[in-house]
């Protein structure tokens, strides 16, 4: 089953609701835009436990240099609480980086489908069709499949990947397959993160 949370089975529909009612040490918060690029922002709102391995993609994409906004839930269990959708994601921190960013390439977990192969890429976000374009030529040398995904368009203005200053962005969704086999394997991790990279500043390029 191709299942992650939505609005209607998150615990809260907001960031206020969640800070209230959650301990702070139940997550951590990243938001690094200080001597880093204001054109891209890679942006992990479900991070840490809530879907497994997205931080860790996330902080390769960005390196050093390009805007990193992570989300990283780390309750010992029943991280899902934590969960806010996309289009719902409001935390204050993440708010600003939005206001001050051009395009968010947003990165997500999701389960495996349920036929092979396991690991598949499915992109997202209202740039979706060139951004597939794009990472099917970047990514073919290491053989997974990239597409796009009905039930995980991304494509609602109010999407988090689509709220950057141009209101142009994209996402990925990472099957869980895929996440262990990227956590599994620093090398890999290291070549899917420049492919992913070079697809977006494909797609979004500076001049």
């Amino acid at each position: 089953m191709m299942k992650r949370g939505t609005m209607s089975n998150d615990t809260y529909s907001c960031f206020a609701e969640l800070e209230k009612a959650e301990d702070k040490k139940s997550y951590n918060i990243t938001c690094d835009m200080k001597n880093r690029s204001i054109v891209y922002a890679i942006v992990a709102p479900h991070g840490g436990k809530i879907e497994l391995g997205t931080t860790e993609v996330s902080i390769a994409i960005a390196r050093d240099d390009l805007s990193l906004y992570i989300f990283d839930a780390n309750k010992p269990n029943n991280n899902k609480t934590l969960h806010i959708t996309s289009s719902r994601f409001d935390e204050p921190h993440c708010e600003v980086m939005l206001k001050n960013v051009e395009t968010v390439l947003g990165i997500h977990g999701a389960a495996d489908p349920d036929t092979a192969p396991k690991e598949r890429v499915w992109v997202g976000g209202n740039l979706s069709d060139t951004f597939e374009t794009h990472l099917k030529e970047t990514l073919q040398s290491l053989g997974f499949l990239v597409e796009i995904n009905p039930k995980f368009t991304g494509n609602s203005t109010k999407n988090i990947c689509n709220r950057g200053t141009s209101r142009q962005g994209m996402q990925v969704e990472l099957t869980k397959s895929l996440r262990d086999k990227l956590k599994n394997d620093p090398a890999l991790l290291s070549k899917f993160s420049s492919a992913v990279r070079t697809a977006m500043m494909l797609t979004y390029p500076t001049n």
